[in-house]
C-alpha cells in the first residue's frame, strides 16, 4: 500500500509543512515575543516619567544643598556647645543691654538638628540701642533669626523709651 506521491501531491503536503511550521513558529514563538515586546516598551515609558522625576528630584536637592551650605559652614564653625540664652547674654554684655526677662521655649528635634528659641523682653531702650542690638544678634556667622519682634513705647507719652518684645531662634546639631 506504499503508493508514491504525485508531484503536486508532494507539492501541497511540503507546502502545508511549511504553513504549519510557520504558523507555529509565529504563534509559539514571536506572539509571545511581541507581547514581551509590548510590555517592555510600557515599561520603559513609565520609568522614563520616573527618570524625569528623579532628576526633577535630584536638581532641587542640589539647589537646596547650595543654598544651605553656607549656612552648615557656619554653624560648623560656631562653638559645638553654643547655647542662645549665653549667647544673648554675653552679646547683651558686650552692648551694655539688660534685660527684663527671659522665657524659654521647649527645643524641637528635626532629624540631626534642633530648632532652639526664647523671648527676651527688655525696657527702657532707645530706638537707636534697639537697631545696633539686633544687628548685633543677627549677624550671618552666629546663625540666629529672629522669629517675633515686638517694639512698642513705653507709655504712650513717652516716645522716647521703648520696650522690646524679641523672640529669637537657632538651630544646633544634635550629632
Amino acid at each position: 500500500m506504499a503508493r508514491t506521491l504525485s508531484r503536486k501531491e508532494r507539492n501541497v503536503i511540503i507546502t502545508g509543512g511549511i504553513f504549519l511550521v510557520g504558523f507555529l513558529v509565529v504563534w509559539f514563538v514571536l506572539m509571545p515575543k511581541r507581547e514581551t515586546l509590548a510590555t517592555l516598551k510600557s515599561s520603559v515609558r513609565a520609568m522614563r516619567g520616573e527618570l524625569q522625576e528623579l532628576r526633577k528630584i535630584e536638581s532641587q536637592y542640589n539647589r537646596l544643598k547650595i543654598e544651605t551650605d553656607p549656612v552648615m559652614n557656619r554653624l560648623d564653625r560656631r562653638r559645638k556647645d553654643f547655647d542662645l540664652s549665653a549667647f544673648v547674654a554675653e552679646t547683651e554684655n558686650r552692648m551694655n543691654f539688660t534685660r527684663a526677662r527671659e522665657i524659654p521655649s521647649r527645643p524641637t528635634t528635626h532629624g540631626d538638628f534642633e530648632r532652639r528659641s526664647a523671648t527676651f523682653i527688655y525696657s527702657n531702650k532707645t530706638l537707636r540701642q534697639i537697631v545696633e542690638f539686633l544687628q548685633e544678634v543677627e549677624k550671618p556667622d552666629n546663625v540666629v533669626g529672629i522669629e517675633t519682634l515686638r517694639v512698642t513705647p513705653k507709655t504712650a507719652t513717652e516716645r522716647s523709651q521703648f520696650e522690646l518684645y524679641v523672640k529669637l531662634f537657632t538651630v544646633v546639631r544634635t550629632r
